[in-house]
């Protein structure tokens, strides 16, 4: 078990604050106390994201040890560095931080289930008479019924917490839509549904639509309110841009690197907390993470492709691309899985990917950093594994920046393996989820 380096997570800049002894007080007390039923102290940091990513994904275990990753830009340079912790820990010395070296962010990482969020903004010098407060209250109201509508789900204002970070030259802040054991399949189902009421603002306010099935519901002059001048003419005071592939997104109590403008709750925010903790200020800030579900197998996943293609399934009736239990992962081909495992001993599967189109699997390994190129065990960058089913040969490759072109001399498969692929053809595929996107 690693353990925390306030040097590290402090720039080398270790603040003090005098006692009697003059001892430092963070080296001395912002020691994070532990006990059987708390949260894992686990804290490892990364100089890469996709380094971090999986590091998350191969140390979280049980309910008190789901691992989150988090962004901090040091104070020195801005330069960022990726920390994989259980937010509790990461809670734990980030409240310690001085005020001004609060620049941190959560990493949202892909196809994994998140809450409803939303970047609001304008400029404050192009928009004078804005009402900010007023303009989300709308935006709110308007999700609350597409929600009602699509998943037959009621909720209320208090099932928004607002978070504000307006300075006098920018309106700015955070919604985040939290309700207990239910969130959307990942950030590119939010990413479609916010767009297509986005798309749908748009056109009822610019097009000769005289009624709208859900719009039609609100009073006009408030939805045009919510159109706000920019540098480059009229849009939404929405930014859509925020559901991108492991999207950074700042935390609470954070500022952007250089500025002095804190996420802190709205004065207008009505949220019920989720999380309730005997800290008040952690139950907002586990409440306000977007990725963080320790009780992933009870939640109820919403998912959006388009108005029409509407789905709502319990987070444990889908089809994985692997199981993480007992280092069980799969392909369609699991006497290929098992001979890999053999291979890589005492490493073990991550993740297997399987493209029908091309007969290549890829498979992701952790607990094993050998590499062929170096000759010896790189010390953070994970290798992985590639068969090819038409060449029936494998070969090994890695994520290090220095390997990536490397390709390891071809091995080939054993031939029993090889012959039951020659006669048996597809009677090795066992009823998994293939992937197509093999990258």
């Amino acid at each position: 078990m690693n353990t925390i380096s306030t040097e590290k997570f402090y720039g080398g800049k270790v603040q003090k604050r005098k006692s009697k002894s003059n001892i430092s007080w963070v080296k001395t007390y912002r020691v994070m106390p532990s006990h059987i039923l708390g949260p894992t102290q686990y804290w490892q940091e990364f100089h890469r994201q996709a380094d971090a990513l999986t590091a998350a994904v191969e140390y979280s275990t049980k309910k008190t040890d789901t691992l989150c990753i988090f962004a901090y830009q040091r104070p020195s340079d801005g330069s960022r560095r990726f920390v994989v912790a259980h937010p509790e820990v990461y809670w734990w010395y980030y409240k310690a931080k001085p005020q001004e070296e609060r620049c941190s962010y959560e990493v949202i990482p892909q196809d994994s289930p998140c809450w409803l969020y939303l970047d609001l903004e304008y400029l404050v010098e192009l928009n004078p008479l804005c009402n900010g407060s007023r303009m989300t209250r709308t935006l709110i109201d308007i999700i609350r019924v597409y929600l009602l509508t699509h998943y037959h789900l009621l909720c209320d204002r208090n099932n928004f917490l607002i978070l504000d970070s307006t300075s006098s030259t920018k309106f700015s802040r955070h919604v985040i839509f939290t309700i207990k054991d239910m969130a959307f399949k990942d950030n590119s189902h939010v990413g479609k549904f916010i767009k297509t009421i986005y798309n749908d603002i748009m056109l009822y306010l610019h097009s000769d639509i005289q009624s709208h099935g859900i719009l039609s519901q609100f009073n006009k002059v408030d939805i045009e309110e919510m159109l706000v001048e920019t540098n480059h003419g009229k849009k939404l005071f929405v930014d859509n841009g925020v559901y991108t592939k492991n999207r950074q997104f700042r935390i609470y109590l954070s500022t952007k690197w250089g500025k002095q403008s804190y996420l802190t709750v709205s004065a207008d925010c009505m949220h019920n907390p989720i999380n309730k903790c005997r800290e008040k200020e952690l139950g907002i800030f586990l409440d306000s993470l977007i990725s963080y579900f320790p009780n992933k197998q009870n939640l109820i996943l919403l998912e959006f492709f388009n108005r029409s293609d509407v789905k709502v399934q319990l987070y444990s009736k889908i089809p994985m691309q692997y199981s993480h239990e007992d280092n069980n992962q799969i392909s369609p081909y699991p006497e290929i899985d098992r001979y890999v495992s053999s291979l890589v001993e005492p490493g073990k599967i991550r993740i297997v990917k399987y493209s029908d189109k091309t007969k290549i699997l890829r498979y992701e390994i952790y607990g094993n950093r050998y590499c062929e190129n170096i000759g010896r065990y790189h010390k953070s960058n994970n290798i992985y594994w590639i068969v090819d089913l038409n060449k029936k040969k494998m070969y090994q490759k890695c994520h290090d920046e220095d390997c990536s072109d490397f390709l390891s001399t071809p091995k080939s498969l054993p031939e029993d393996i090889t012959f039951k692929l020659d006669i048996e053809g597809d009677i090795l595929i066992s009823h998994v989820m293939i992937d197509e996107n093999i990258a």
